[in-house]
This record gives C-alpha cells, structure tokens and sequence, in this order.
C-alpha cells in the first residue's frame, strides 16, 4: 500500500496525531485495573503484550486508555500507532493482508524509540502471529500491544507459537468491586477507601483467622456510609453481569436481545464455527442452556447425553470450547494428587450471571431461592482472578465442600456458600480439615459480621468480593 493511502486508513485510529483531545471525551471515566497493569507490563518486560477476553468487556477501552496515560507521560504522539484489523479495508483483497503489517513497520522505521503499536482485532489478520514472530525475533525496536478476542479459539491457538515471546492478560466482564466502583463513581471517597483497604486475602491464605476478621471489621468501618447501596449492587449484579453496555439499556428485552446477539450466537455460531463446522449447532446451544439451568449441580457427561437427546462426542468436544470462549467456567472433583489426570464428575457456571438470565430468559430480580447459586457464582469468578491460585476444585465426599482453592504448593483452603443469616455446623468443612490438614475453612455468609471460632470463619459474602477483589 502506498504511504499516502496507508496515512488516510490509520488516520481516523490514531487522533492523537492532530493537535487534538476530542477523542478522550469518548473514553469513560473509569478505569479498570488492567490499565495500570498494562502500563507495568510495557514498562517492565520486553515480550509482546496481549490482551484477550470475552466480546464486549471493554478491551478496546482499556487500550486506548493506555495510549491516553503514555501521551501523559510525555510520549510524542507520533511514536504511537493505533489500528484494528477488524477494518473492512483490509477485506478489498488478500494481497492487501498479506502486506499491511510490513507496511505498517516500514512506515515507524527509523523513528526514535520508543515507538508503540497497539493491534486491535488482530486475530482478523491470517497468520498474524507470523508477523509478530518475525520483528519480535529480529528485535525491532517497536512494541507489540495486540488484543483479541478470546471467543476466538484460533486466536488461542496462534497465542501457543508465541510462548516465551508473549505475556497475556486476560480482561474478564467486570467483577462485583469493579461494578460497585462504576456505579458509585460519582463517589470517589468509596473506591479510596477501597484502595486503601487490604489484607483480607493475605490472611485467608495464611489461614489466619483473626486476621479475616480484623481485615473484615476494618473494611465494614470503613464502608459502613455505603451499606445500602452496596446491599442493593448484589441483587443487581447477579441479573445485569459485567458487561457495562449491557447496564445503558433500558429495556429487559433489549438486555436479552444484546445479550443473545452479541456473546451467545456469535460465539457459538461464528467463533466455534471457525475451529469445526457443526452439522447441528442447535446442539451446542442446548447444552450451553442446560449447564446454565444447573449452575453449581454435579453432572458428568453420560447423564447429561441421557437427558438432553445430545450424543456424548458432541458433548465431550464442546465443554472445552465453551471453556476455552469464556462462557462458562468448570471445576472437577477435588484430589489430593494434583498430576493425575481427572475424569468423570464436574460442576459448571456461567462466566457472568447476566449471560444465564438471557439464555434463560429470566430477566427479573433473583428469587430467594436461587441467591444461593448466585453467590456460588460470584465466589468462583472472585477465586478465578486470584494470582495465588493452582487450582480451583469441589470436594465431595458424602458432604460436599462449593470449592477448594489449591495454592502455595499444596495448600488447601476449603470454603463453603452459605447464602443466608444463620450457619450451621459446617461438618463438611471441619471433616475436610481433619482429612487433608489445614487451619482454616470458610463459609461464605450473607450476615452482617464476621466470626470466627476453632478453625472455622464465617465470612460475609461483601466483604469477600470486596476485600480480595483486584486492587
């Protein structure tokens, strides 16, 4: 492509070369955690950056609040190149594909470093990872931030010729801390004191009682101001989820619709399309609907093809792909040989609530009833981003345990979701104790306090999702 035309395609992505700062008036105000992170990632390694996640999570926002914090710091904005390949120029034909990357590099050559390029929808791009490869290996002085969508397993497979070359940071719907920050982001005081709150974590995988609840009390001290709305933010997200474009709308049947379109029949009938061609896709689709309508219940493969009429293969070949596209998370039987390869048993959720609710076509306040795999719901996608983790599994052994955090080499902490006042003995908890060792179990409560006797915590389920949450 000729300098001139490839300056008029990259112009509209890249403002910031203009003396202009209308585009940031586009960018919301609040800034997920994984922006500070990406910034310490380009400044302290030298791989290629990449951030991959779900549709519509806010990837692309992230990014371009990057490019926003380095021209703050003082970087030219001629050093930064932005582009999505998502952009239908690139579709004209295949020799233009083919040579836009190196036109893209020849353009930045001999340009002082650092120079940044920020590669959006990469995964759009036919062996991208070639090209990433290439100038990685021939140190070019550029660095590579690219983002993708990880609903696409090709773009996990492409990921896997990179190792060593590439560090990922995967960009989940929002948490519970990150939606009560949002919605109460016209009160900046509420996620200071977030801030300035710590150590809850810290002393669960240290099993240190006591010091849950000082961390506990010392957090609700803290936040006492927002009791209410911190209340009312855990009924409302566990029917509207993490996905912010998803809160603008006002209509339930528009939310549902979104929803469907977006994450559901996109992923299932375009990404996985991409990896196999489905003769009866509707399959998939009934599965994905019944693990959704058994969140939390142990299930195993053969009974599962009994009850739904859908064969075991299908069944056996999809779970992993709808692991892989993050839209459900899946945890196995507890065993204390971690090496051995598991079969059998399992429990699955949604990776984010609202996703149940427009499959489900449920799009009303929880029931009661069901706030109780809800809060399973929310405890596992907390336990999934904890950096600490080797592995997340249930115990069940005439009483089962909801999960079993697997960390520090082979520590073990058992936690239980007990969403209600009142908790009783928890046998299972203290007959997994006795069995497996260990100086702590954990209920995860919906009272007020926390408490803790022996070997046992009750842990109000707030201070859980607010205190362990990403800083």
């Amino acid at each position: 492509m000729k300098r001139e035309q490839l300056l008029e395609l990259l112009a509209p992505y890249n403002p910031w070369w203009k003396a202009t700062t209308d585009w940031r008036s586009n960018l919301p105000g609040y800034q997920r955690p994984i922006v500070d992170e990406l910034l310490a990632d380009i400044r302290d390694l030298p791989q290629v950056i990449s951030i991959t996640g779900p549709r519509r999570v806010g990837k692309t926002t992230a990014v371009r609040q990057a490019v926003g914090l380095l021209l703050d710091r003082g970087l030219a904005s001629e050093s930064i190149l932005y582009f999505s390949f998502d952009d239908p120029a690139l579709f004209a034909s295949p020799e233009l594909q083919r040579g836009i990357f190196d036109d893209l590099v020849t353009l930045f050559k001999g340009r002082t470093p650092p120079v940044y390029f920020f590669l959006d929808e990469i995964q759009r791009l036919p062996r991208w990872e070639l090209f990433i490869k290439k100038y990685y290996d021939l140190k070019t002085p550029i660095r590579f931030v690219i983002s993708g969508s990880a609903s696409s397993p090709i773009f996990r497979s492409s990921q896997e010729s990179l190792l060593g070359r590439i560090k990922d940071r995967h960009l989940l719907p929002f948490s519970f801390r990150e939606y009560c920050e949002y919605k109460l982001r016209e009160t900046p005081e509420f996620a200071a004191i977030l801030a300035q709150q710590g150590g809850l974590r810290e002393a669960l995988l240290q099993e240190d009682g006591p010091g849950c609840v000082a961390a506990a009390q010392q957090l609700d001290e803290a936040l006492r101001q927002f009791d209410e709305p911190i209340q009312a933010a855990v009924r409302s997200y566990c029917l509207e989820g993490g996905f912010p474009e998803v809160w603008a709308l006002s209509d339930p049947v528009r939310k549902i619709e979104y929803l469907m379109e977006q994450q559901v029949r996109k992923v299932l009938y375009e990404d996985l399309m991409m990896l196999t061609k489905y003769r009866k896709p509707e399959n998939v689709l009934r599965f994905f609907l019944f693990l959704l309508a058994h969140p939390g219940i142990e299930i195993n493969t053969a009974k599962v093809s009994q009850q739904t009429g859908i064969e075991r293969r299908v069944i056996d070949e999809n779970l992993p792909r709808l692991e892989m596209t993050d839209m459900i998370l899946r945890i196995q039987k507890f065993s204390h040989q971690p090496h051995r390869v598991r079969q059998g048993n399992f429990k699955c959720y949604p990776i984010d609530m609202a996703l149940r609710n427009a499959v489900l076509r449920q799009w009303s306040p929880p029931e009661p009833t069901i706030m109780g795999y809800l809060a399973e719901n929310m405890v596992l996608r907390q336990l999934s981003t904890w950096p600490e983790k080797i592995e997340i599994t249930y115990y069940r052994e005439r009483k089962e345990v909801d999960f079993v955090l697997t960390h520090g080499g082979n520590k073990h902490l058992p936690l239980e979701v007990k969403f209600r006042d009142r908790v009783a003995q928890q046998d299972a908890l203290r007959g997994f104790l006795k069995k497996f060792g260990g100086k702590l179990g954990v209920t995860i409560t919906r009272q007020k306090e926390s408490r803790y006797e022996g070997d046992l915590l009750d842990l109000p389920l707030r201070y859980f999702l607010l205190g362990c949450g990403r800083a």
